[in-house]
């Protein structure tokens, strides 16, 4: 993504100062010790922001992907993506803990379908273990600029989220939001969504058997079938909203510019016909209408952009049409981005995962009585949080934060949670304990919102947490924090993954886009 050219860099920068009413303070890459620090992209903005190949006059937030992979450091849990720009989140909601692995995930492989895009680039061959599952391309015949390339390898409804950083502000108008697609989708082997969310929720999933987990408060818009199927999430519990509707042209390997807008009393779904070559779109059409029944009780959000694997390597052949088990749902990206008010008052660290090495072995009889046996390499993402009051877990450290000019802090992380063995229900009496540094145990008790959720038919444990902190038990440096339960046992260990800590800066402090 090029950076806007010095004198046009110069007007954007005035421009900002008049609306801030006093000098900005901008922000430069750091490099720090371990490769965990860095950041501010302050003075960058994507050229797409004056010519708008986002499909936006005036995007707030673009990405293109024309940069190619982001550079060593400063890749994440997203591989290739941008770590300032995107946090990247991989949820398995079926049987998450147990056997020794916690939230595990295997190998993916590129398209097996004819329709679909060659292999990525000329330098990445052979299956994608979990650390490159999230890979930027270049150009194909199908999708003539360089695109995304997200590979699902988690089975029975597992998912990978993108959220993007910058939150998106919809306050007092009708906001758009937009990003080019495959939209084609198998309701046996895998489909995309997207997530417009209040909390910054790490993995707020979706699938055909309600697992979730949900976000708090939300809009999800659920690309599967012949449509877009819209759910309201007020409180953790989810509904379907219905309305005007009308069936959605898509084809295998072939990207649709789609637009979703939205205030607070209505949502709109805009696609294109699928494109010839990823660059040239026709108009834009509606879709599908909702308008909700009482207004959304929020109006700045963060976006998030999911892939989801039904059961790919279960329904592969019978389904797929393949010859053999199919390993990933391959879903492909380009031209994300929003319109509105740019916030820039934001700093966002994050804790990588896991990645323990780990394989499970699969026997499956194809063609009939002929049976192959697969090992499978996988790796355990999450971490595993002991129960009772006597013990903590072991730290995660969030390296290298800055608190300038911080005024909230939020411990955004995905928990899993089974209890079965103390009162005989899932939460029951069951607590959530936190330590920051070394300063006082916390306990959380589950509201309501979050224990209905739980006990809601299918689903699995899982939660989006957005926990506010005291900023007061942060420091400058490294951060640790601790996790356990009480009260909450079963068979199933309790675990986290997915780790962000979230900074709101002072608004009269201009920094750009912060990851640190």
């Amino acid at each position: 993504m090029a950076c806007l050219h010095a004198g046009t860099r110069a007007m954007y920068h005035a421009a900002e100062n008049a609306v801030h009413r006093r000098p900005a303070k901008r922000g430069n890459i750091v490099r720090c010790a371990g490769g965990w620090c860095a950041i501010a992209f302050a003075s960058c903005l994507p050229a797409a922001g004056l010519a708008g190949p986002c499909g936006l006059d005036a995007p707030a937030f673009c990405e293109t992907f024309e940069s190619g992979p982001a550079p060593a450091w400063d890749r994440g849990r997203g591989d290739e993506l941008s770590r300032r720009r995107f946090s990247a989140t991989r949820y398995a909601p079926s049987l998450s803990t147990g056997d020794g692995v916690t939230f595990w995930v295997w190998e993916g492989e590129f398209g097996r379908f004819a329709e679909e895009p060659p292999p990525c680039r000329a330098d990445v061959s052979g299956l994608l273990p979990v650390t490159r599952d999230t890979l930027v391309c270049d150009p194909s015949p199908l999708i003539a600029s360089h695109y995304l390339m997200t590979a699902v390898g988690s089975q029975n409804y597992g998912s990978n989220a993108y959220r993007i950083r910058q939150p998106f502000d919809f306050a007092g108008r009708t906001g758009t939001i937009v990003f080019d697609t495959d939209l084609a989708a198998n309701f046996l082997l895998g489909y995309s969504s997207i997530v417009i969310s209040e909390d910054p929720s790490p993995a707020p999933s979706w699938d055909i058997n309600g697992r979730g987990p949900n976000p708090r408060n939300g809009i999800v818009v659920v690309f599967m079938g012949n449509g877009a199927d819209v759910y309201g999430v007020r409180d953790y519990a989810m509904t379907t909203l219905d309305d005007t509707s009308v069936d959605i042209p898509r084809q295998r390997g072939h990207l649709c510019r789609v637009q979703v807008r939205l205030s607070q009393q209505r949502l709109e779904v805009l696609t294109s016909e699928p494109s010839a070559d990823g660059v040239a779109f026709g108009p834009l059409e509606s879709r599908r209408i909702v308008d909700f029944a009482t207004p959304l009780p929020f109006t700045r959000a963060y976006v998030s952009l999911l892939a989801h694997n039904h059961a790919t390597w279960k329904y592969g052949i019978t389904y797929g049409g393949l010859s053999d088990p199919l390993r990933s749902w391959n879903t492909y990206w380009d031209n994300i981005g929003f319109d509105g008010t740019v916030i820039a008052s934001t700093r966002e660290y994050e804790v990588p995962a896991a990645e323990v090495p780990s394989s499970r072995t699969t026997v499956d009889e194809y063609p009939a009585g002929v049976f192959h046996t697969v090992v499978h390499a996988g790796l355990s993402l999450g971490y595993v949080i002991p129960d009772g009051p006597a013990s903590m877990s072991e730290p995660l450290v969030f390296q290298g934060v800055s608190l300038a000019h911080a005024t909230r802090a939020r411990l955004v992380f995905n928990g899993y949670y089974q209890g079965y063995d103390i009162d005989g229900i899932r939460l029951g009496t069951g607590r959530l304990r936190y330590q920051l540094n070394a300063h006082a145990i916390h306990e959380r008790a589950f509201t309501p919102g979050e224990v209905a959720m739980l006990d809601t038919p299918g689903q699995t444990g899982g939660y989006n947490h957005a926990i506010d902190i005291p900023l007061a038990e942060l420091a400058d440096g490294d951060n640790a924090v601790r996790f356990s339960t009480l009260n909450i046992s079963s068979g199933y260990p309790n675990a986290v993954t997915n780790l962000d800590l979230l900074l709101d800066l002072d608004p009269e402090f201009l920094f750009g886009d912060g990851f640190d």
